[in-house]
């Protein structure tokens, strides 16, 4: 079990599901210790779509749930085998939770995410701040974007552990 520099979660672990919809760097095709970890430790279980707003944060992607929205984000579903134990580390790495400034960048929330004509509540990490000024990520693709995407490739590449700090 990984929770980093003596952090611990209370952050709502309940067992409302064990899926997780990832958007940005902890999708299928991008490599990082976290993204690692994710893989090894769940079930992908294919693309999903969810409707919302994908940000340009600067060298990672923040999605704003948007119910009925007309926009679509792309992003992987992914079963976790032990989401008591992973949730926290996903946090951890989110910055999300007790020992990080508040308010957190991002909340850890539930949405229905549509896999194949069915409709999953999934865990995902939505963007909590002020979307003014950000750019929206058009296509809804992180994974498009980050191939096109000099800076996002550097941050990704910088990532020895499970911290974005």
């Amino acid at each position: 079990m990984f929770i980093g520099h003596g952090y611990t979660s209370s952050y709502i672990c309940k067992m409302e599901s064990d899926k997780l919809f990832v958007y940005g760097s902890l999708m299928g095709g991008i490599q990082s210790p976290i993204a690692t970890y994710l893989k090894s430790n769940s079930d992908f279980l294919g693309i999903g779509y969810l409707s919302g707003a994908l940000y340009d944060l600067g060298q990672y992607p923040g999605l704003v749930y948007e119910e009925n929205a007309s926009r679509k984000v792309t992003g992987h579903v992914f079963q976790l085998n032990n989401p008591i134990e992973m949730l926290p580390n996903l946090d951890y790495y989110e910055c999300v939770g007790e020992g990080f400034e508040a308010p957190n960048e991002y909340t850890r929330e539930i949405v229905p995410v549509n896999q194949n004509g069915a409709m999953l509540n999934c865990w995902t990490y939505l963007y909590d701040w002020s979307t003014d000024g950000l750019t929206i990520i058009e296509s809804g693709n992180y994974l498009d974007y980050f191939q096109q995407n000099e800076k996002y490739q550097k941050f990704v590449n910088s990532l020895n552990d499970f911290s974005r700090r």
